[in-house]
C-alpha cells in the first residue's frame, strides 16, 4: 500500500503541504493546470527552491494577477477576525520570494529551479498581490469548486477540508458555516493551498496519509479584538479529538489549513510506520525558526 507520511516537526500550512508535495515529484504545471479549472480570475503560482536551516525544499505562493511581482515575504501575521466569522490563515502562508524562471504551464512543462506558473480563469481581476481578490463565502467556494472540472475525488476531499474549517469558523463565531467568509488574501490562497494539495495527494496515487505526532507552538497571536494564546481557536477546534502538545517555539506552527488538511486526510497520528521509503520532499515555510528547519518533511513510501 502506498503511504505519505508527514512529519510534522515544524508544524504544517497549506503552503508547506503543496510545496512538500512538489518536491515529492507533482509537477507545478499539473497543479496550475487544475487550479485554472476554478473560475478565479488571473493568477500567479511560484515554485521556488530555498532552504531553511540548510535543509533545501520548494516554496509555493500566489498572488492575484498575470504579471509577475516581486514582493516581501508577508506571514499574515494572525489575522484572526473574531465575532464576524471570517476565516483567515496565518502564520506560514503565504511568503513570495520570487526567483527568475518563468513556466506558462498552460503551453509547456518547463522544470526550472524556480518556476513560477501563470493560470487564466474566466473572471480577469488583474491586480498584484492579492488586491483584487473577492472575498467569498464557504458557500460560494464550495459551488466555485462543485461546479468545475476538477476530479471527483479533488472536489470531495476539497469540499470536506473547507467544511472543517467553516464548522470550526461558525461554532467559535456564533454563525453558520454557509456564512463564513474567506477574505481576500484568505479566500486565494486557502483554495489555492487546499485543491492543490488533494490535486498533488491523487497524483502521487497515494492510498493511505500518515502523520507525526503534532507539536504547536506557545505564545500569541494578534487578532482583530486583541490577543489570543496559541493554539489558534480555529486550529484547535479542527484538531478535536486528535493528539496535540506544545513546545518550546514562540511561534504558531499549525495552521488551521494544515490543520483541516491533516484531520481531513490523517488515517494515523504517531511516529513513522515501517515504510519502503521512495521519496522524500519538504515544503518550505516563511519563518527561519532559531531551534529546527521552518519546513514540512513528507516522506513516500510502501507499507
Amino acid at each position: 500500500m502506498k503511504i505519505l507520511f508527514f512529519d510534522c516537526f515544524s508544524g504544517i500550512s497549506g503552503d508547506m503541504t503543496v510545496g512538500a508535495l512538489c518536491d515529492l515529484g507533482v509537477k507545478p504545471s499539473t497543479l496550475e493546470w487544475e487550479l485554472s479549472k476554478l473560475d478565479l480570475g488571473d493568477f500567479h503560482m511560484h515554485f521556488e527552491r530555498e532552504k531553511r536551516a540548510e535543509i533545501e525544499g520548494v516554496k509555493f505562493g500566489i498572488h492575484a494577477g498575470a504579471t509577475h511581482v516581486k514582493t516581501c515575504d508577508h506571514e499574515h501575521e494572525h489575522e484572526h477576525e473574531h465575532g464576524h466569522g471570517h476565516a483567515h490563515d496565518h502564520g506560514h502562508d503565504h511568503g513570495h520570494d520570487h526567483g527568475h524562471d518563468h513556466a506558462h504551464a498552460h503551453a509547456h512543462e518547463h522544470e526550472h529551479e524556480h518556476e513560477h506558473a501563470h493560470g487564466h480563469g474566466h473572471d480577469h481581476g488583474h491586480g498584484h498581490g492579492h488586491d483584487d481578490q473577492p472575498s467569498r463565502s464557504h458557500a460560494q467556494i464550495r459551488e466555485l469548486i462543485l461546479k468545475s472540472d476538477l476530479s471527483p475525488f479533488v472536489k470531495e476531499r476539497s469540499t470536506a477540508i473547507f467544511q472543517r474549517i467553516a464548522v470550526a469558523e461558525a461554532k467559535i463565531h456564533g454563525t453558520t458555516p454557509e456564512e463564513v467568509h474567506f477574505h481576500e488574501v484568505g479566500a486565494l490562497d486557502s483554495i489555492a493551498d487546499i485543491v492543490c494539495a488533494c490535486v498533488g495527494i491523487e497524483a502521487l496515487g497515494v492510498e493511505a496519509v500518515y502523520v507525526s505526532e503534532l507539536e504547536e507552538g506557545r505564545g500569541w497571536i494578534e487578532c482583530a479584538h486583541g490577543r489570543f494564546p496559541i493554539p489558534a481557536p480555529a486550529t484547535l477546534e479542527i484538531l478535536g479529538g486528535i493528539p496535540l502538545r506544545q513546545g518550546d517555539e514562540t511561534h504558531e506552527l499549525i495552521t488551521p489549513t494544515g490543520a483541516a488538511i491533516l484531520a481531513e486526510f490523517g488515517k494515523h497520528f504517531g511516529p513513522m510506520p515501517a515504510l519502503r521509503t521512495q521519496r522524500i520532499g519538504y515544503g518550505i515555510g516563511t519563518r527561519h525558526l532559531a531551534s529546527r528547519p521552518n519546513v514540512l518533511r513528507a516522506v513516500l513510501g510502501e507499507l
